[in-house]
């Protein structure tokens, strides 16, 4: 290991060193305490004491979290009781192999074993192996555009186990590299699963064509797959992937005239500074470097998971043996790669993620009471943090997770079935952006199968589709055969084989995402690239779930199929309350059946298709009560769209079967508007005590909320809504930033 970082410590100054440089201050005047010490140059053979303790070089600290680990264990034998601490000195540690702990690693009783950054330092955690030897590419190189000709440098790619590395992901000291992307193009009609018909000249049986990959989305606009091309018939316009898409490859249904595929990994779309190329038929990696010297600092990843904390997991049975009481404090993950899918997988809701695999950084697999916090996650191909399976009591704490390839937290419980253990979890005070950096539907923070969690004070913000979801499964995937997206989850010995499941009381107990509490979190940016999404999405989960006090806005995208809070796919039993929605495009709350919006502020939508879109009924039971709706100007104010004949076999949703009343709506360019929309509303026997006036907000032009003393609102009963507790806390240290307006409810300036 010693000599490992020696041979890295060029490496260690070019690619990680913004990263230690932030947090490495004047030395303590006295060493921090604690039970075992690691420093990137210690030796595992040592004690794991600090360098100070002996000044001949003989001892001092380990060289590796796994043998800081295994020294616990042994401490443990003895001291099963006790907190153990270990502190890691700031520096580069490079894994070759994923960290794994388990039961025998857990602290006993209220006892917890802790692996924290020494104080004012910042340990690194990379799988990424360096690339080396780089010569530039002559100027007259074949497959090479003209655009790339004498800028492209190439390294030979050293072999792992004896054969061809084949990474995914490639990585310098800003960040990740995106591979070489031909023109995007819409696929030709009669597509499948399996088979993509493209235009003439679009693809080539490629001589490497093991290396080269599709990337798609197919037929809706809320998935991206990547998928490894079979084959590909240059005369016939067919190619064959060797993964199914999770949708027939044909035109978006929504966005026909949007470029919806294109090929990744193939030299003569190399065309752009920063982009690579692999061809592991040669061993050769092409780079065109940013700026004008030759590639610096470059690593590609050897691993997906960096630490997983493991139980023993009983997948078929009811009970699982957690490890428990770990905690990781303060540390830095990078360099992951990618997943790829595989003919096995059981997909969650969409495919936007993969059931219980090793798609995180940081993987909690059965495992309670367990702690992350302060840690930063940055620069990875797949996701920054996963609970899988059993996962009860643990909390993940003032983390920051920024630019990574998939989704920041995701907490994925067992699929449909009886067996319910992962709940009762903690996620706060998270800062999350850029991520979905490769697979764009992935979402910041996402729930599936889990439930009474709290989920509160995050800043979600730049993502390329929702920001949050929660999930988990709606009845017609208990009728589809072997289909990956959901039906792979459900967990037939406990629901019973072949059983049809079509009605909501049918489905209840299988229905693990309930009672979460989903409260303070700011979220904007979201929604930048992919339609059909939201800020925050529920659909599918079970009952009591509370959407509350979430300051959302800015959401601009220039697509129409978004809204900032979305209930869908049969979802009941939801409370949606004390939100603040502000400039979000299209829609500010999709209601559908028995849901509840109450005491909600939606102002200024953007490109307005409804600042409440009515769209699955019967809405027997829903409320809509105390919201203020309000439109400072634009030529278009749709305050309520209802879905009166029903669509794509849905019932109507209508405003005369909620109970709605107390409601404020406001058109500032146009009063008139606000009155219509009234009336109509007191046509259906609704909204009879609502009123259209002016709330009184102390400054809506600057995003100002708060209510001025003789507001109407008021009046009405309307809440006023503390948006100082929306947001990140100050507590968060270097990601802290004051929540929106402090104790009024202003938005932050468009970017």
């Amino acid at each position: 290991m010693r000599q490992l970082a020696a041979t890295l410590n060029v490496s260690l100054v070019l690619l990680v060193g913004p990263f230690l440089g932030e947090c490495l201050g004047a030395p303590s005047d006295s060493p921090a305490k604690a039970d075992f010490y690691v420093s990137a140059d210690g030796c595992d053979d040592w004690s794991g004491s600090l360098p100070e303790s002996n000044r001949q070089g003989t001892d001092g600290p380990f060289a590796s979290l796994a043998g800081a680990r295994d020294a616990v264990r042994t401490l443990k034998r003895d001291s099963p009781d006790r907190d153990v601490v270990v502190l890691i000195r700031g520096g580069l540690y490079c894994l070759s192999e994923t960290v794994v702990f388990g039961p025998r690693d857990s602290g006993k009783g209220d006892a917890t074993v802790t692996y924290a950054a020494y104080p004012r330092e910042r340990p690194v955690f990379s799988s990424g192996r360096p690339i080396s030897n780089w010569k530039r590419v002559l100027a007259t190189f074949p497959g090479l555009p003209k655009t790339a000709r004498g800028k492209v440098w190439v390294a030979d790619v050293p072999k792992i186990d004896g054969a061809a590395w084949r990474f995914y992901t490639l990585y310098d000291s800003k960040g990740m590299l995106p591979r070489a992307r031909s023109a995007g193009f819409i696929p030709s009609k009669n597509g499948r699963r399996d088979t993509l018909h493209f235009p003439q000249g679009r693809l080539r049986n490629w001589a490497n064509l093991e290396d080269v990959e599709i990337v798609v989305r197919p037929l809706h606009a809320w998935i991206v797959n990547i998928l490894p091309l079979a084959s590909v018939d240059e005369k016939a316009r067919i190619a064959r992937t060797a993964i199914p898409a999770t949708y027939a490859m044909n035109r978006l249904r929504f966005l026909q005239d949007t470029p919806s595929c294109w090929v990744e990994n193939v030299l003569e779309a190399l065309d752009a500074p920063g982009e690579w190329a692999l061809n592991t038929r040669e061993g050769k990696l092409y780079l065109w470097p940013k700026g004008n010297r030759g590639p610096q600092g470059v690593v590609a990843p050897r691993l997906r998971e960096l630490v997983r904390v493991e139980g023993v997991i009983d997948q078929k049975g009811p009970k699982d043996v957690p490890a428990r009481n770990l905690c990781f404090c303060g540390l830095t993950f990078m360099h992951g790669e990618r997943y790829l899918l595989t003919r096995d997988d059981a997909g969650l809701q969409h495919d936007w993620a993969m059931h219980d695999r090793d798609h995180a950084l940081l993987r909690l697999r059965g495992a309670e009471n367990c702690v992350i916090e302060g840690c930063h996650f940055a620069h990875s191909g797949g996701g920054a943090i996963r609970i899988d399976l059993h996962g009860q009591g643990n909390r993940i704490v003032g983390n920051e997770i920024e630019h990574i390839g998939a989704t920041g937290i995701l907490l994925c419980g067992y699929g449909p079935g009886t067996k319910d253990v992962n709940r009762k979890n903690v996620i706060a005070n998270n800062h999350i952006h850029h991520t979905g950096r490769i697979y764009s539907h992935s979402p910041g923070i996402f729930l599936w199968q889990s439930g009474g969690n709290r989920v509160a004070n995050n800043l979600i913000h730049h993502t390329p589709y929702s920001a949050l979801i929660v999930s988990g499964c709606i009845a017609r995937f208990f009728t589809r055969g072997d289909a990956r997206e959901l039906v792979r989850t459900i967990r037939w010995h406990e629901v019973g084989a072949g059983r049809r499941r079509n009605t909501p009381r049918e489905l209840v107990p299988f229905l693990h995402t309930h009672d979460n509490l989903i409260e303070y979190n700011e979220i904007h940016h979201a929604m930048e690239k992919l339609g059909d999404g939201n800020g925050i999405y529920i659909r599918g989960a079970g009952a009591g779930n509370v959407i509350r006090r979430n300051y959302i806005h800015h959401l601009l995208a220039p697509t129409q199929m978004q809204a900032a809070i979305r209930t869908d796919g049969g979802q009941r039993d939801t409370l949606i309350a004390e939100n603040l929605i502000y400039k979000c495009a299209s829609q500010g709350i999709k209601l559908k059946l028995n849901n509840r919006a109450e005491n909600n502020i939606i102002a200024d939508i953007i490109r307005c298709r409804a600042y409440v879109s009515l769209r699955e009924g019967p809405m027997t039971g829903a409320t809509f009560k105390r919201n203020i709706l309000y439109h400072r100007s634009g030529k278009r104010c749709i305050f309520i769209d209802q879905d009166r004949k029903g669509t794509r076999g849905r019932k109507p949703a209508v405003m005369k079967d909620i109970d709605a009343d107390h409601n404020l709506y406001y058109c500032g360019d146009n009063r008139g508007e606000s009155g219509k929309a009234l009336a109509a509303n007191q046509r259906d026997g609704v909204d009879a005590h609502s009123l259209a006036d002016d709330p009184l907000f102390v400054d809506p032009s600057k995003g100002d909320f708060r209510l001025k003393p003789g507001s109407p609102a008021l009046k009405l009963g309307f809440v006023p809504i503390d948006g100082s507790k929306m947001g990140l806390r100050e507590t968060q240290g270097r990601n802290a930033r004051q929540s929106p307006g402090g104790e009024s409810l202003k938005a932050a300036p468009e970017e």
